[in-house]
């Protein structure tokens, strides 16, 4: 099935709209600090949206209605969203504060080793990249379904197309470019969630009464589910405090850093993080777009072919819909929308990188005596290698698609995301240093890989290990903790301790 013109002409016009506005927003970047964190000059709803529109990717928009229309799908996933918006409470109230007083330092990384030891702060970068390459690589597939179903170019080539428009959004400004072209993208996403739930039912021809009795008799109105089980995936305990203990280890990212630092006080720091919590809202109209999938497929029956695409590719489903059931011109509205979850978390992580990349390795071990100018121009490069190793590890991904994307996206990085809710709390409160972090780390690792042989669900691999590495390594150091968090570091002697470590 190919795209119709029409639909080619609305996806291009707002990703063209977007990159127009974006650019204009973004303004002149002369140096690194203008570019990895904006002057602190972004008021604080568009970094609000920026929050949510890199968290809330194509692996959301598309799987969470695969998730409910599969057989034994419901609503559960929904404690796992009030989990994250009450993340964004506990990132405020932990980081917000420290990351933005914070001064002589330039990353999160700096601030760990700041508040530990420098090689804390090395190994947990090196921790950190691994985890954007999992989560960039596992997202990507996921966004390249919709134009694989659509062209039929297959998942390399359309991970180059959206790798090379989050590419160039990236380049052009920075986290400044990020931010406005975030806001905006989560607008469009937001606003197809939306548009999505009421055409999809407006397509069911059972009234509304019968429809919510036909969900119910079938298991799919279920939010909650308080069992005790440890195998069972969402529960209250393991959605709710699984992804508190998420949001935390992702407070730790560069990106967590970018945004506290590019708004104007650390008040605005604060109504970024509280009020995106707000955002999770938009959630609640995707759940609803899976529901009215099942009701739209009961009435009208999947082609057998079809069927044996999802069997493999569960994901399709809102895809299919998509491209089967909506008309031109309206259909590339969604194709959009789309493309803007996927492109808002990429080229999230592709400044997070550049970066990292930039301050911790080229001017540290490669050239540490160059003007902005030139840092600036490696910055751009950075972000062009990454871009690149992004598609790569995309490819390796999506071999894995039958799994289901959204519980792919979630169990990988579990495995180190309890090593980092760790790191991160005990850099806040100044305990620890590399050889008691080390003993915590493996201890975390450990845990996890117990923890998964025992079938235990892995929404709650990370609180359990993340807050037994606190434990482990508070007691081995036996010291009280820093409450303030701030950093107070000159550069000089930062400079002098990087040459001598």
């Amino acid at each position: 099935m190919g795209l119709h013109w029409i639909d080619v002409v609305v996806v291009f016009a707002l990703m063209g709209a977007v990159t127009w506005l974006g650019h204009g927003l973004s303004g002149n970047i002369e140096d690194r600090r203008g570019f990895f964190e904006a002057q602190g000059s972004l008021p604080w709803w568009a970094v609000s949206a920026s929050i949510i529109a890199t968290l809330v990717s194509s692996v959301t928009f598309i799987s969470v209605p695969a998730a409910v229309f599969r057989d034994g799908g419901n609503l559960t996933y929904f404690q796992v969203i009030l989990g994250l918006a009450a993340g964004k409470f506990f990132i405020s109230g932990l980081l917000a504060k420290p990351y933005y007083l914070s001064r002589g330092i330039s990353t999160t990384y700096d601030y760990i080793s700041a508040r530990m030891d420098r090689g804390t702060g090395e190994w947990s970068m090196g921790v950190g990249l691994v985890l954007s390459v999992i989560n960039s690589g596992v997202k990507l597939p996921t966004a390249s379904l919709v134009l694989d179903v659509i062209t039929g170019w297959g998942l390399p080539m359309c991970s180059l197309v959206i790798v090379l428009f989050s590419l160039l959004w990236s380049a052009m400004a920075g986290i400044k470019t990020v931010i406005w072209t975030d806001f905006l993208l989560f607008v469009l996403f937001a606003a197809g969630a939306v548009f999505a739930l009421v055409f999809a039912l407006a397509q069911v021809e059972m009234p509304l009464a019968e429809g919510l009795r036909f969900l119910d008799d079938q298991a799919k109105l279920v939010l909650f589910d308080f069992s005790t089980d440890p195998t069972v995936r969402y529960t209250i305990w393991s959605g709710v405090f699984g992804a508190i203990g998420l949001s935390i280890a992702l407070g730790s990212t560069q990106g967590t850093w970018q945004r506290v630092r590019s708004c104007r006080s650390v008040g605005d720091a604060y109504r970024a993080y509280n009020y995106s919590a707000a955002f999770y809202l938009m959630h609640l109209f995707i759940l609803g777009v899976g529901l009215a999938l099942v009701l739209f497929y009961t009435e009208n029956p999947l082609p057998a072919s079809v069927q044996d695409q999802l069997a493999t590719s569960p994901d399709r489903i809102f895809p299919h819909f998509i491209v089967s059931e909506i008309p031109p011109g309206i259909s590339g509205l969604f194709i959009a929308a789309i493309f803007a979850a996927a492109i808002s978390t990429i080229d999230s992580s592709l400044t997070e990188n550049s970066d990292i990349t930039v301050r911790h390795i080229y001017e540290q071990w490669i050239n540490r005596d160059a003007t902005e100018a030139h840092y600036l121009m490696v910055s751009r490069v950075a972000v062009l290698i990454w871009a690149f190793v992004f598609w790569g590890v995309s490819i390796f991904f999506s071999r894995y698609s039958a799994e289901g994307l959204l519980d792919l996206t979630f169990k990988l990085p579990n495995y180190l995301y309890g090593a980092i809710f760790g790191t991160i709390v005990l850099a806040r409160f100044g305990i620890g240093r590399m050889a008691t972090w080390v003993v915590g780390f493996a201890a975390a690792c450990a845990i996890v890989a117990w923890l998964a042989s025992n079938d235990v669900a892995f929404f709650l691999w990370c609180p359990i290990s993340g807050m037994a590495m606190v434990g482990i390594v508070w007691m081995l150091e036996r010291t009280p903790p820093e409450m303030s968090g701030i950093v107070e570091v000159n550069v000089e002697s930062l400079d002098e301790q990087r040459r001598t470590e």
